[in-house]
This record gives C-alpha cells, sequence and structure tokens, in this order.
C-alpha cells in the first residue's frame, strides 16, 4: 500500500516538475531578426548582453542586434552619460529602445546601445557568479618531460561591487619530480561610490622561478575615477599605494617594500565595420622604499574580428 502511494507521489512530482521549471521568472531578449532567447540575463558589458538561455548555452549578442528587452529579474543599468537606473525591464515602443521600471513606478524609456553595463541585484548568489575554468598536460615519454597548465577566472558582481578572481600554474615534470616553475593567484575588488568613483583592493600571489622569485605577497588599497565613458569605450585610472613582500629563490627576504601605483584600464569595441575589440590594462608602480626602483607591468590582448574572418574566407 505504502509502496503504490510513493509511486503515485514520485509520478505527479514528475508530472509537475516541467510545470514548475516553466513557471519560474525568466527573461527574454527579441533580436530585430525575429528570434526570441529566454532565460536568464547574466550582465551587459563592452557592447553585448550575455544571456543564459534554457534551450541552447550562455550566449553572448551584440547590443545593435537587440529589439528590445523585458526581464522578470532587477538589474542596476549604467548609462554612457553615466546616469543609473535599478529596477525591471519592459518591452519598448520602439525598436531598439526598453523601458525601465523602477522600484517606485517611475517608467524611463531607454535605448539599448546606450547602456554601458546592466549588473543582476537580486538576492541569488550562484547567478551572479561568472568564470571558466582551463587545463593542459602534455608529456613526452622518451625524455620524461612534461608540462602542466592550469588557470581560472571567476567574477562575482553585487549592485555596488565588482570582484574578480583569477588564478595560474605552469609546472614542469622532469625525472619524475615535479617543479612549480609559475604561480599567479589574485583577487581584485571595486566598490562604487557613483558612475564614476570607485574604490579598488588588490590580494596577489605570484611565484617565478625564471626571475628567481619564490613567492610575492602584494596589497594594495586605491581609489579610481572612470575618466572617460562611452556607447563604445571605457577608460579607468586608478592610483593608491601598494604593499610587497619578497623572498628569492636563494631565501634572500625583501622586507615590506612600498610602492605607488597607477594603473590605467582601457576598453574599446566596434561591432560593425571593422568589427574590432580592445582590451588592456597596464600598471605602473613607483618604488618608495627603493631609490629609482619601479617595477612595470603589462596586459595586453588585442582581438580584430575583421582580419580574423578575412584570412577565414581567403
Amino acid at each position: 500500500m505504502l509502496r503504490k502511494k510513493l509511486r503515485k507521489l514520485l509520478f505527479t512530482i514528475l508530472c509537475l516538475l516541467p510545470v514548475i521549471v516553466w513557471g519560474q521568472k525568466k527573461d527574454s531578449v527579441f533580436l530585430r531578426n525575429g528570434q526570441i532567447l529566454i532565460g536568464d540575463i547574466k550582465n551587459v558589458k563592452y557592447g553585448k548582453i550575455t544571456i543564459d538561455d534554457v534551450d541552447l548555452n550562455i550566449l553572448s549578442v551584440k547590443l545593435y542586434k537587440v529589439k528590445t528587452i523585458k526581464s522578470s529579474h532587477r538589474f542596476k543599468i549604467t548609462t554612457d552619460n553615466k546616469e543609473i537606473y535599478v529596477g525591471i525591464l519592459n518591452q519598448g515602443t520602439r525598436s531598439g529602445w526598453t523601458k525601465v521600471v523602477s522600484d517606485s513606478g517611475e517608467i524611463t524609456a531607454l535605448k539599448i546601445t546606450s547602456i554601458s553595463t546592466m549588473v543582476f541585484i537580486e538576492k541569488q548568489f550562484f547567478k551572479r557568479l561568472d568564470g571558466n575554468i582551463g587545463a593542459g598536460f602534455s608529456f613526452t615519454k622518451s625524455s620524461g618531460v612534461g608540462q602542466v597548465n592550469l588557470n581560472s577566472t571567476i567574477s562575482y558582481v553585487t549592485k555596488d561591487f565588482e570582484n574578480q578572481f583569477t588564478a595560474s600554474t605552469i609546472g614542469s615534470i622532469d625525472s619524475s619530480k615535479y617543479s612549480r616553475d609559475n604561480e599567479n593567484v589574485e583577487l581584485f575588488s571595486t566598490y562604487n561610490f557613483s558612475s564614476s568613483w570607485l574604490a579598488s583592493g588588490l590580494l596577489a600571489y605570484q611565484r617565478n622561478l625564471e626571475l628567481s622569485l619564490s613567492r610575492r605577497f602584494q596589497e594594495l588599497i586605491g581609489a579610481g575615477n572612470k575618466l572617460l565613458v562611452r556607447n563604445n569605450l571605457e577608460l579607468v585610472a586608478i592610483s593608491g599605494l601598494s604593499f610587497n613582500q619578497e623572498k628569492s629563490t636563494t631565501g634572500v627576504k625583501s622586507g615590506v617594500l612600498l610602492e605607488v601605483p597607477v594603473m590605467v584600464r582601457f576598453n574599446f569595441f566596434n561591432f560593425q565595420h571593422p568589427n574590432i575589440q580592445i582590451s588592456t590594462s597596464q600598471t605602473l608602480y613607483f618604488g618608495l622604499t627603493q631609490k629609482r626602483a619601479y617595477t612595470f607591468q603589462r596586459k595586453y590582448r588585442f582581438q580584430l574580428g575583421a582580419c580574423t574572418q578575412f584570412f577565414i574566407h581567403t
């Protein structure tokens, strides 16, 4: 008797499960070509809207291809005029427009391509997470030499905080011995006071045997300003005070080294004739505890979509 009841209960749950899933609140992105993407909008950043589609995968769509947006979740929206809105989105009356409905019920028409950033602010932890993990391994049996590569990037964004965690390691195997050649772990956080001003903090660990660096711990506190924000570019400058503690592979310790960092982050994107994306982050450190001491760290990424497509077609 009990088994029959359990079977009926299980059958009822299985029948209602699709209804429960489809009954959950979802967001919709309407494209100009007539296609509709339904799922959870992750964010808008650098001219693209990212949505976790229920039938496909996590997709990124260029904003100029979006007809309108409708959301069931609340977002914090910043425009290229540095205006800030908080609320849900409804379909616009014109193509390329949407309506922001604030918590007080105020409705504002907004051009979609004018959105600089859009951040999910509902109290759902896992929906705020975004990242990737990569790994690689190679080994040559004849020489007994191998290499291991691991890397990961995880971001967590709230209404005012932006956090990004990155980690990478390169190790080598030689004669069955494993060597930690290069390691980098970094947590970078910013707090937005307004649409222009922000506070920043950094915790980092480094190891680089090629530079005879056994370990380096770095802590940074500072403030920055979004000097330039447009619908296709962003320029941010950050400065403050940095603390470093280093140890060489020979065991020599540096003590606490004070430095003044000057960080510049620039992002430019243009998806229409030509298709260009440029993202660069450069940091110059001026030493305070060592005369004429400074280090220069540069990270540069350049993507030229037009040339890539040209070479593919040729």
